[in-house]
Parts: structure tokens; sequence; C-alpha cells
């Protein structure tokens, strides 16, 4: 298979959905990928809730003991999405592997909620922003999707407690970023509809992906 990962992740999908040329910039051609400060400061915040350590900043330390969780922080869950076929052939993707005679082509997906509970009926995702977020925005998050689609192969159900934590954070005289204090909580659900627009999607990214890469590399 001609491509870099073995895997789609949603950070894959939506930058090769954005710009191809940058996919290959990074995914490629190892080529790191600029960042802002409010996305530096996020993934430090990330990187402490999944160790259990202190960042060092007082005030992001004490948001982040604020934070709801679950039992899981950031642990990866995996699925298998079959390229061909509609919902059947998701819902009896492992029996279709034993009886066909033949391995179908799948896609692996890799997703990573920030928390969930060990048996993945809930999820929490954290965001660090300088514009609050709003109920619509956390209704309309294509991560959120990816990760209870990714949930439900892997599962057989959509997560029914599905929530996007907001930390909000602010520029100080310095134009470094601190934390408000202010943390905003929306509740969020996912329909089956949901779930059959974004396989589309992640499947018609895959073969996009795999072509740019043939193009590419042969």
């Amino acid at each position: 298979m001609l491509t870099p990962r073995n895997y789609l992740s949603f950070s894959q999908m939506t930058l090769f959905e954005m710009s191809p040329e940058k996919y290959l910039e990074k995914y490629v051609y190892g080529k790191r990928e600029r960042i802002s400060r409010n996305m530096s400061y996020g993934s430090q915040m990330a990187k402490g809730l999944e160790a259990e350590e202190a960042t060092g900043d007082p005030l992001l330390d004490l948001v982040m003991a604020r934070l709801p969780k679950f039992e899981l922080m950031d642990k990866p869950i995996e699925a298998i999405l079959p390229v061909r076929g509609g919902l059947t052939a998701c819902i009896n993707a492992a029996e279709s592997e034993t009886t066909s005679g033949k391995e179908p082509e799948v896609i692996h997906l890799l997703a990573k909620p920030d928390t969930a509970k060990a048996d993945y009926t809930a999820f929490k995702e954290y965001k660090t922003s300088v514009r609050k977020w709003t109920q619509k925005m956390a209704d309309d998050s294509g991560q959120i999707t990816f990760y209870a689609t990714t949930i439900w192969l892997a599962k057989g159900f959509i997560p029914q407690d599905i929530e996007l934590v907001d930390a909000v954070v602010e520029y100080d005289p310095d134009g470094r970023l601190r934390p408000t204090g202010d943390i905003w909580r929306f509740q969020t659900k996912r329909t089956m509809v949901d779930i059959i627009k974004m396989t589309g999607r992640m499947k018609k990214a895959w073969a996009g992906i795999k072509e740019l890469c043939k193009n590419e590399l042969l």
C-alpha cells in the first residue's frame, strides 16, 4: 500500500483535504508543519494530561486539574473500515474477512480521544482557544464525528455521552498565552446519518491520499 502511514487519522484526513501539497510535505518528505501559539499551548496541555504530570505553568496546571476526566487519557482506539460496500459491509467487516476467501480492501483508522471511559461509551475532547467555542461548533466538529465513527466501527455502538470541553485562553500584555480560568462544556450527539457521511468522507480521503502518493512516488 503506497501511503506514508498504514492508517488514517483525523489530522491526516483534514490536512489532505485542505492541501494535498502540504500533506506531501509533512507525511512524505517530513517537513515540519508550522503551528500557531494556540496549537502549541494546547499540545503542552495535552502532553501534561497524558503523562499526568505538571507542566511547570501554575495557571495551566490549575486548569488541567479542573478538567473533567474519565479512566483513559489520550489512549488510541483502532478500527477497520471496508473500502467497498455500505453500512452492512461495515457492520459485517470481521465476518467478511474470515468467510470471503480473500482479504477485502480496508482502511485502518486511528483515533485518540483526549479522555474516554474504559468501554468507550463516553468520551471528551479538550480545546484551548482564544475564541470561545459554541454549541454549533461542537455539533459540527468533524474531529468528534471521526472519533465517534471509529468507536462505532470498533465497538458496534455510537457513544451517547460526548462532550467538548473548552478551556478559554487569552494573550497577556507580553503576547504570551495564559488561561482565563473559564471552562465551557458542550454536550453533543452524533447520529447514524453522521456516521455514514463520515465513512464516505474517510473513503474519499484515503483514495485521494493513495492516488496522490502513487503519482508523486512512482
